[in-house]
């Protein structure tokens, strides 16, 4: 039986292919070793593909599988009409964000759906197709042992798909590169974020860590790795010191993400030891009061002092912001600036608030004083993740109140004012991301 994955054009970002779909390899890598050659599987990357001209690069299937999220929905469903056009008598399977969000809006697109994570499911609906009893449903409700699968074989991509440069700081930016995960989960509950649907967190084996990093330089000459975890070093000192011990045995440069508070400095150390140059810190906003009601439970004064240890270790940080939090003060703007101009950091990813499908803000949105425009496209979505151009002007996805639980709600208008005016001075400074 002949099985494909079929991604999305990614056009959104100015570099596609920076954005490695390891999920798809994951499962693509478990289906090789539970099927073996009653299999034929294959990785369709339409990545950088003007949408128009997909059809031509997906070869014929009997069965196509989909990760679908909420901004990429709209593309995917074009897609999916497309080959139903060409294949009728191909199945389509998806999973992801979107089918766990809205399951039953899933179903009419796509033939069966996985709900939950799919090392477990796929693999069975896979079986139910060969023994023709295909559900409509599948859900798995535990979070699978990491331990238990293999790292995902890139083999299913040319490698000019794999590597590329850039992916380090300015001063590492012809190294090789590549991304991947060691990790699942978020152990936080940002009231912005829908990470919730990950599970509980969960770190693979040092050992097959390792294995993976060694995998990535013998087969495709990796000489720089980015780190897609929600946590590179961890708050757990004990579990932080066991994965940078794994990826120092490497010798690989690397840059990931991390916790603003709670990161032990002999962590920090062991990350620079390990070939840690750049770390992205998620403070979110600047404002105490947005951060607390957004149960984003950061002190920004030890936040500052983490910043310092960092910096006493050389590593560059790169700022994470989101603007138009609720409880911001109308003077956001230039607060923001002055803690940029305070830190100094590398580099800042400035977003803009988006009700994210999952996310508390989405589920609940009176709590906030928030009322979401339903009739903003989910595609514009995209927006809170990437942009066509540095100078796109922001969707209104939702207007506050004028009186919110927490005292008076800015304009939508004011909130993409804000974003513009630290937009702008971001990119005076070439700082902006």
């Amino acid at each position: 039986m002949r099985v494909g994955f079929v991604n999305t054009s990614g056009r959104q970002n100015e570099k596609p292919f920076r954005i490695d779909p390891l999920g798809a390899l994951y499962l693509l890598t478990i289906l090789e070793r539970d099927f073996g050659d009653r299999l034929e599987l294959d990785y369709t990357d339409l990545r950088g593909v003007a949408e128009d001209s997909a059809i031509y690069h997906v070869p014929e299937r009997d069965v196509y599988l989909h990760y679908i999220t909420t901004p990429e929905i709209a593309e995917i469903q074009r897609n999916v009409a497309r080959i139903r056009r060409s294949y009728p008598k191909a199945l389509h399977l998806a999973g992801g964000p979107h089918a766990n969000i809205f399951p039953e809006e899933s179903l009419k697109t796509f033939d069966a759906i996985c709900i939950g994570e799919g090392e477990k499911i796929l693999p069975q609906m896979i079986r139910d197709i060969l023994d023709k009893k295909l559900q409509k449903t599948y859900r798995e409700t535990g979070a699978i042992n990491l331990d238990e699968y293999p790292y995902p074989l890139r083999k299913y991509l040319p490698k000019s798909a794999i590597v590329d440069t850039g992916m380090l700081t300015r001063k590492h930016e012809a190294l090789l590169g590549t991304s991947l995960l060691v990790s699942r989960g978020c152990p936080f509950n940002c009231h912005f974020c829908s990470n919730q649907y990950k599970g509980p967190t969960r770190v693979r084996a040092p050992r097959l860590i390792t294995e993976e990093i060694e995998y990535l330089k013998r087969e495709y000459g990796v000489q720089a790795l980015l780190f897609k975890d929600d946590q590179a070093i961890h708050v757990n000192k004990e579990l932080s010191r066991s994965v940078l011990e794994a990826i120092g045995k490497t010798g690989m440069l690397w840059r990931g993400q991390s916790r603003a508070n709670g990161i032990h400095p002999d962590s920090v150390r062991l990350a620079k030891e390990s070939g840690c140059v750049e770390i992205a810190v998620a403070i979110e906003s600047v404002s105490p009061k947005a951060l607390k009601i957004m149960n984003k439970n950061i002190d920004l004064a030890k936040a500052k002092d983490y910043f310092k240890v960092l910096r006493q270790n050389d590593i560059e940080i790169k700022l994470l912001l989101i603007l138009g939090l609720p409880g911001e003060p109308k003077d956001i703007a230039q607060q923001t600036i002055d803690f940029i101009e305070e830190t100094q950091p590398s580099n800042v990813s400035l977003s803009i608030l988006c009700p994210i499908p999952g996310s508390a803000i989405w589920n609940d949105p009176a709590k906030f004083g928030m009322k979401i425009d339903t009739s903003v496209p989910f595609e514009k979505y995209m927006f809170a993740f990437g942009r066509f151009d540095g100078e796109e002007k922001a969707p209104h996805f939702f207007e506050y109140e004028k009186v919110t639980p927490f005292g008076e709600g800015m304009s939508m208008d004011e909130i993409v004012a804000n974003h513009e005016k630290v937009q702008a001075y971001l990119r005076d400074r070439k700082i902006n991301f």
